[in-house]
């Protein structure tokens, strides 16, 4: 399927930025998007989400496995949004949740006071995330009826094929003045030799910036209440730290002097907490 129109924009001007896995990335000459070109159709990218597994040049296995440390570094994540602002919020919705690592600090956060539900469509991620007791199945958004005082997507954003038709679908699911966390990377407006590689094409299907997704919120009648952006740095340490045990195994290779290049900024990744200004007419009609 090949993609002419930005998204964000709607222009159909966009040059070369990258190419990968036998996917072509480019970036709109207008807005600074960067989006794939030649992208799986839907049905395709619904199939992989599933399976975990993405077919181009190269097999990628993106189902992963549970990852304890991503609990710690979330809570402070969560601190810096939610500060001395707890009360109201019962019911929460995570989608895409993965192996439940978020699901775990946001109930940690609220001391358990607050009921956690998780969506995620990787069946292996949904048994891993099932065996820790979290609440997790996978159900279409579209159709479900459900509302919550928080729905959050954390590095879901680069993987749907219609960000902004997605959080219109967000929106219908949101109670008053409910509010979405959205993680994404801030990295649209890097040049090429700057970005983070590998990109994981298809697994990602565009890169955004703060302009670029505070103006789809907007547009889409939410209210941005903070942004916190937090530097690569730390992660490239851990990144760092696996490259440095590969360069002693046998049968691994390192990319050790690849990581030790990049740039600290250039792998930003940024939170979004937006409210739903959209006043539910139903109950007043």
């Amino acid at each position: 399927m090949k993609i002419t129109k930005c998204y964000n924009c709607n222009s159909e001007k966009h040059s070369f930025y990258a190419e990968e896995n036998g996917y072509i990335l480019v970036k709109c000459d207008l807005c600074s998007l960067l989006f794939v070109e030649n992208r799986p159709d839907d049905t395709d990218i619904s199939h992989m989400h599933e399976q975990g597994k993405h077919l181009g040049d190269e097999k990628l296995n993106v189902t992963g496995r549970f990852n304890k440390s991503k609990i710690s570094e979330y809570l402070p994540i969560l601190e810096d949004l939610f500060k001395g602002d707890k009360g109201g919020k019962k019911t929460w919705l995570d989608v895409g949740c993965g192996h439940g690592e978020f699901m775990i600090a946001v109930q940690k956060y609220f001391s358990g006071k607050i009921t956690v539900r998780g969506t995620e469509p990787n069946e292996y991620k949904q048994r891993s995330a099932q065996r820790r007791g979290l609440d997790v199945t996978y159900f279409d958004l579209a159709n479900h009826e459900e509302k919550y005082d928080v729905i959050s997507l954390l590095n879901v954003y680069s993987h749907l094929p219609d960000p902004p038709a997605f959080l219109k679908t967000l929106k219908r699911l949101l109670n008053p003045n409910g509010e979405i966390i959205l993680q994404t990377g801030d990295t649209a407006e890097l040049d090429a030799k700057d970005h983070l590689r590998p990109f994981y094409l298809p697994n990602h299907l565009s890169f955004a910036s703060e302009s670029i997704v505070v103006g789809i919120l907007e547009r889409t009648d939410f209210e941005v209440l903070k942004i916190k952006k937090y530097s690569g740095l730390k992660y490239s340490f851990m990144k760092i730290g696996k490259e440095v045990v590969k360069l002693f195994m046998s049968g691994y290779k390192s990319k050790l002097l690849y990581y030790l290049k990049i740039k600290p900024y250039s792998h930003t990744t940024m939170f979004i907490r937006a409210k739903n200004l959209t006043v539910d007419t139903r109950k007043t009609a």
